[in-house]
């Protein structure tokens, strides 16, 4: 502790020591307002080399494709989005991202989306493997995409978003919240169900075949931190509840 004291910098300190790496980074900007001060801290600089290299999305997913399409606009990965894109695209794991907001967390869940939606046959041609032909996607598992955001408002921005990319490809994308009530037939009819924790917790308690809750081969929790909240309940029984199913279904 008291070689920690030794290096801070003193009380009300603004200057930067370069030697001692203390106070404030080079390229600070101060200004000097009415009430209050606005501080300008630049972004650290790092080596190029340190980071991972940007994927070019024609290179990875084909200029002309489906799951190309449903990244029109944007010509390639950021550094994180691509260091996850193996994990992302081209495998069935499960993926915990961490990462600030604004880092591009939904092109990840993006990734998924369209990877699952080629694996069972819904979009791109028939798949090929080294050993097989599948002209239904090589995954038998429930082809429905369930998206789960923290809040009502967020889940309508996430069905606004994803249903301008994916309507070009026929993908029906809908909200299931309470304030978005579905039939049964227009739930079934949705390749992607946005929802918030409480919502889905209540369609799934009846399980059993042919419930929604069995329709489910990929599930995306936005905001998983709020395991920690008083929701975290919530979310924690959903993903229990759909990891026992999973594990049910693969012993019959």
């Amino acid at each position: 502790i008291e070689s920690m004291k030794l290096t801070l910098a003193p009380e009300g300190t603004r200057e930067y020591d370069d030697k001692l790496r203390r106070g404030l980074p080079p390229g600070t900007e101060r200004e000097v307002k009415e009430g209050y001060e606005k501080v300008t801290i630049p972004a650290p600089t790092r080596e190029k080399s340190m980071l991972r290299a940007r994927i070019n999305l024609d290179e990875a997913l084909g200029s002309d494709t489906d799951e190309r399409m449903a990244f029109a606009g944007t010509n390639s990965l950021n550094p994180m989005q691509s260091t996850v894109f193996d994990a992302a695209y081209n495998s069935r794991e499960n993926l915990l991202i961490c990462a600030p907001t604004g880092a591009g967390k939904t092109n990840v869940a993006m990734l998924t989306v369209v990877s699952h939606l080629r694996d069972v046959g819904l979009i791109g041609a028939a798949y090929y493997d080294d050993e097989h032909h599948y002209d239904g996607g090589p995954v038998s598992t429930g082809k429905k995409i369930v998206y789960i955001a923290p809040m009502k408002a967020l889940a309508q921005e996430v069905v606004e978003k994803f249903s301008s990319k994916l309507k070009p490809l026929g993908i029906i994308v809908k909200e299931l919240t309470g304030d978005m009530q579905l039939s049964r037939a227009e739930a079934e009819a949705a390749h992607i169900l946005v929802t918030t924790p409480e919502k889905w917790d209540v369609v799934t308690r009846k399980g059993g075949d042919g419930s929604l809750g069995s329709t489910c081969g990929l599930l995306i929790i936005d905001e998983v931190h709020l395991l920690a909240d008083e929701r975290g309940a919530v979310i924690e029984s959903v993903v229990a509840r759909l990891h026992r199913w999973v594990e049910s279904s693969q012993r019959q």
